[in-house]
């Protein structure tokens, strides 16, 4: 038979795997958005936890050398925004963003955020946490 009227069992298989291949690309897409930095700027990236915040009772100028020290012995100091009190840094192929506030009197509020990429590093950031901390105790 030469005029094809059944269609081939392979040819269905075929574009049955296809569009489950296109379905699960338009999901992985979909699922991927953008998360918000300590700077307030929009960044692509996947949602999840990246930022640790924490709270000293010392005085801001004493927690904001404390996090530059800290970002200068790890990695590349890229900002310091004074007008948002955010510090921006690169450690290896990291960002990094420390926000600063000190709206409470006699309490400074440190948030720690981390990307790797598109994906958290909570990792990092707890690490930087604890290295800030032990700065602040030590000097």
């Amino acid at each position: 038979m030469l005029d094809g009227e059944s269609e081939s069992v392979c040819i269905t298989d075929m574009q049955r795997n296809f569009f489950t291949a296109l379905a699960l690309a338009c999901l992985v897409f979909w699922s991927a958005g953008c998360v918000n930095t300590e700077k307030g700027d929009l960044k692509f990236g996947m949602p999840g936890r990246d930022t640790i915040v924490s709270r000293y009772e010392a005085p801001y100028d004493r927690v904001k050398t404390a996090a530059l020290a800290v970002l200068k012995r790890n990695g590349t100091l890229v900002g310091d925004d004074l007008i948002k009190k955010v510090l921006e840094a690169r450690i290896d192929n990291a960002s990094v963003f420390i926000g600063l506030d000190d709206s409470e009197p006699k309490i400074t509020k440190i948030s720690v955020q981390v990307r790797r990429g598109a994906v958290a590093d909570i990792d990092l950031a707890s690490e930087l946490q604890k290295q800030i901390y032990g700065e602040l105790i030590t000097h």
